[in-house]
C-alpha cells in the first residue's frame, strides 16, 4: 500500500476538533431531590467527574471519530500495489512520418491497409492491455513535435487521441520528438517510452538519453517495393515542347510500370519503363501541346503511392525581348533590366518635329526579331506612326511614358489607385507629381490612377494586345527615385508580357515559402486542386496572418498534391499561384530499418537491450511490474456508511 498525497493530512485536525466539543460540552440531568440537602452528594459527583470521563458510552462520538478518519484517509489518496496495469507514466511516441501511409498488403494481392491504421489498432490494444491504469502522454511527429494529450486518466480521450493521427508527408522531426518524450519522463520513478514505428527512422535515437525504459513497436512488415518519380520537367524546344521524367525502382526486384502524362487534365502520351532494381529510368516525351500544368503520374500497385505523381508548370518565354525607344532616360533602361529581361535601346533624337519625314521612315527599319514589348519614353518618333513601324505597334503590346501635348497642373495632389496588376504592390506614397498630360482617352483605355479625377495612369487592351500609359513625363516627378519605381516596373512589364509566373514550383510539404501578397488582398487560402489532395478531399487551408495582415511566409500543405495558393481583394477578383506539394524522398527508401532505435529500448518481442537493462532494473526494484490500485472509491464507501449509521443513532437518542 501507497500514499498518493500527504497533503490530505490536514483533514486530521477535524478529530481533535470533535473530541474538544465532545469534552467540553456541559451536560445537565434533570434530577428531582426531596431536600437540600443531598445537594452536597451532587456537587461530590460534579467534582468527581473528569473531562475524560465525558467520553464513555459515547456511540455517536466513536462513530463521527470513525468517519473523519475515514475521510483523512481518503484525502491522502492511498493506493494498493496490484499485479500488471503498466507505469504510472507511460509516453507513447507514434511515427507518423510518410512511410506510416505505405500500404502492408499490396503486394500479397489481400485488401491493402496503411500501416497509420495498423498503429492506430496496435496503439490502443496496448492502452487496454499494458497501461490500463497508466497516465497517458502522446507525442507525434510533424515538421516540430507535436504534443497531443499529457497525462490523460481518462483512456477514452486518449483512445480518440489516437484516432486524430494523421500522417505528415513532410520531413518529419524524428530525433526531436524522442528528445521531447526523455524531457517529459526525466527524473521520474515510474514511467517508460513507448515507440511505434515501421522503422524507417532518420537521425541517431541512440544519441538521445533515457533515465526509464524504452521499448520499441515495429508497425507492419515492408515488402521492399516501390517506385518513385524523382524527377519531371517540360522545357521549350524549337520542335515544341519536350519533357522528360526520371522514375526509380527502390526496391531489390526488377519491375516495370507505366509512365503517363497528362495536360490540364488531358492524356497526352503514355511510356512504357522497364526497371532495374534499385535503379533510375529516364523517359523523354516530344512535341507536346501547349498546357498550363502537366502531370506525370506512375501506374501500378507500390506500397507508397505518394510519390507517384508529379506536376510541371509551362512557362512563357524565359526571357521577354524589350525594344525601349527613348531619348535617354537611365532610371527606366536600369528598371527594365532589373525585370530579367532582354532590353534593346534604340536612341531618340532630341527633337523631334512630330512631321512624318520619308527619308527617316525608310531609313528607320523594324527588328529582325519582334519584341515581346515596346516601351516608349516620351513623344512618339513620328517614323512610328505608319508603315512597318505601326504595323508591329498594332501587333505587340506597348507601354508608352509621357509625351507631348497639353498639361493639367494636379498641385502634388494624392494618387487614388484602383484594382489591377499593375498596382499590386504600388501606393505612390510620398511620390510628388506637379502634372498630367492632359488628353482624351482612347476607346481601350481605362485609368488604373488618377490624380485630383485627372487620369494618371490608363490600362487597357486593343486589338488583343495590352496597353499601358503613363500621362506623365518621369522626369518631371521624383517617382523614379522611390523603392516602388522598380517594383512597379516589373509588375508592369509582367502584365504586358504575361510573364508574372503564376507558379511558386514543386515544394517540399511542411517546408515554408515565401509568396508576393498583393497589398489589397483581403483573404488567401490554399486550395487543393488535383492529385492525392484532391483524392482525400483536403479542406481548404487559410493562409497564415500576422500583425500586419497576411503573411508572405506561408506553410505548404502536409498532403502532396497540386495546389492554388488563391488571394482575393475587396471587390472580389482572385489571383492564384500554382504550386506541388511533394512528399520527403527520404520517405519513398524501402529495406533496412534504423538498427539504432532498437537499440534505445526494448523490442516488441520483450527481448531487453544491455542499454536498458540497467534503468528497467531499478524501476522494478522500485515498483517492479504492478500498478496502482486506488482506495479512494472504498474508502468513501466506507465513510459514507459510517455517517448513515451515526445519524441512524442519532435518530434513536443514543448519543446521550
Amino acid at each position: 500500500m501507497g500514499i498518493g498525497s500527504w497533503l490530505g493530512l490536514w483533514f486530521g485536525l477535524s478529530i481533535p476538533a470533535i473530541l474538544a466539543m465532545y469534552l467540553l460540552k456541559r451536560k445537565f440531568l434533570d434530577t428531582k431531590v426531596p431536600s437540600h440537602l443531598l445537594w452536597q452528594k451532587v456537587l461530590k459527583n460534579l467534582e468527581a467527574n473528569r473531562p475524560w470521563q465525558k467520553l464513555q458510552n459515547r456511540l455517536l462520538l466513536w462513530l463521527q471519530l470513525l468517519a473523519a478518519a475515514l475521510l483523512v484517509f481518503a484525502l491522502m489518496k492511498p493506493f494498493w500495489w496490484a499485479p500488471g496495469g503498466g507505469k504510472e507514466h507511460v509516453v507513447l511516441v507514434a511515427d507518423t512520418s510518410g512511410s506510416m501511409s505505405a500500404l502492408t498488403s499490396a503486394a500479397q494481392g489481400s485488401p491493402s491497409q496503411e500501416r497509420l491504421q495498423q498503429m492506430k489498432r496496435e496503439m490502443k490494444d496496448f492502452i487496454k492491455q499494458k497501461a490500463k491504469d497508466s497516465e497517458i502522454t502522446l507525442l507525434s511527429m510533424n515538421a516540430e513535435p507535436n504534443l497531443l494529450i499529457s497525462r490523460e486518466k481518462d483512456h477514452s480521450r486518449a483512445a480518440e487521441a489516437v484516432d486524430s493521427l494523421q500522417v505528415y508527408f513532410g520531413r518529419a522531426a524524428y530525433d526531436e520528438t524522442l528528445s521531447l518524450a526523455s524531457a517529459l519522463t526525466r527524473e521520474e520513478k515510474d514511467a517508460e517510452v513507448v515507440v511505434f514505428t515501421d522503422g524507417l527512422w532518420r537521425g541517431d535515437p541512440s544519441s538521445i538519453p533515457f533515465q526509464v525504459p524504452v521499448r520499441v513497436f515495429t508497425v507492419g512488415e515492408q515488402t521492399g517495393f516501390n517506385l518513385s518519380l524523382q524527377q519531371f520537367g517540360v522545357k521549350d524546344e524549337p520542335g515544341g515542347k519536350t519533357a522528360v521524367v526520371v522514375a526509380k525502382n527502390h526496391s531489390k526486384t526488377a519491375s516495370s510500370t507505366e509512365i503517363n502524362l497528362y495536360g490540364d487534365g488531358k492524356l497526352l502520351q503514355t511510356a512504357y519503363a522497364d526497371m532495374k532494381p534499385e535503379a533510375a529510368v529516364t523517359t523523354t516525351f516530344r512535341d507536346l501541346p501547349e498546357a498550363k500544368v502537366y502531370r506525370a503520374e506512375l501506374e501500378g500497385n507500390d506500397e507508397y503511392p505518394a510519390d507517384n505523381e508529379a506536376y510541371a508548370f509551362s512557362q512563357p518565354n524565359e526571357t521577354p525581348r524589350i525594344l525601349l525607344l527613348t531619348r535617354g532616360n537611365l532610371f527606366l533602361e536600369k528598371g527594365l533590366q532589373l525585370t530579367g529581361a532582354e532590353v534593346v535601346k534604340m536612341a531618340l533624337p532630341e527633337e523631334d518635329s512630330g512631321a512624318v519625314d520619308s527619308k527617316q521612315t525608310s531609313e528607320t527599319t523594324v527588328p529582325d526579331h519582334p519584341p515581346d514589348l515596346i516601351v516608349i519614353d516620351g513623344q512618339m518618333p513620328s517614323f512610328a506612326e505608319q508603315g512597318e513601324w505601326k504595323k508591329l505597334l498594332d501587333r505587340t503590346p506597348v507601354w508608352t511614358l509621357g509625351g507631348g501635348g497639353s498639361k493639367v497642373n494636379v498641385g502634388g495632389g494624392q494618387p487614388k489607385l484602383e484594382s489591377h496588376p499593375v498596382n499590386r504592390y504600388a501606393s505612390y506614397n510620398g511620390v510628388y507629381f506637379s502634372s498630367l498630360l492632359e488628353r482624351k482617352l482612347p476607346d481601350w483605355a481605362t485609368p488604373v490612377v488618377s490624380i485630383e479625377n485627372h487620369p494618371a495612369v490608363i490600362a487597357g487592351t486593343e486589338n488583343g494586345e495590352p496597353r499601358l500609359s503613363f500621362l506623365f513625363d518621369l522626369q518631371e516627378t521624383d517617382f523614379p527615385l522611390s523603392a516602388e519605381f522598380p517594383i512597379v516596373v516589373h509588375e508592369a512589364v509582367s502584365w504586358l508580357t504575361n510573364s508574372g509566373g503564376k507558379s511558386l514550383g514543386r515544394l517540399t510539404a511542411g517546408t515554408r515559402v515565401e509568396i508576393p501578397i498583393a497589398a489589397d488582398t483581403v483573404s488567401a487560402r490554399w486550395v487543393a486542386k488535383d492529385g492525392m489532395a484532391k483524392t482525400k478531399n483536403v479542406a481548404n487551408i487559410e493562409a497564415e496572418k500576422g500583425d500586419k495582415g497576411i503573411s508572405a511566409l506561408q506553410q505548404v500543405p502536409s498532403v502532396p498534391g497540386l495546389y492554388a495558393f488563391e488571394q482575393e481583394n475587396s471587390a472580389g477578383e482572385k489571383s492564384e499561384y500554382l504550386a506541388e506539394s511533394s512528399a520527403d524522398p527520404y520517405e519513398a527508401q524501402t529495406g533496412e530499418k534504423n538498427g539504432k532505435l532498437a537499440a534505445i529500448g526494448q523490442a516488441a518481442d520483450g527481448k531487453e537491450t544491455a542499454a536498458n537493462a540497467e534503468s528497467g532494473a531499478a524501476q522494478d526494484k522500485h515498483s517492479g511490474n504492478r500498478s496502482k490500485t486506488p482506495l479512494l472509491t472504498l474508502l468513501a464507501g466506507l465513510a459514507l456508511l459510517v455517517i448513515l449509521v451515526e445519524w441512524g443513532v442519532y435518530q434513536r437518542g443514543r448519543s446521550i
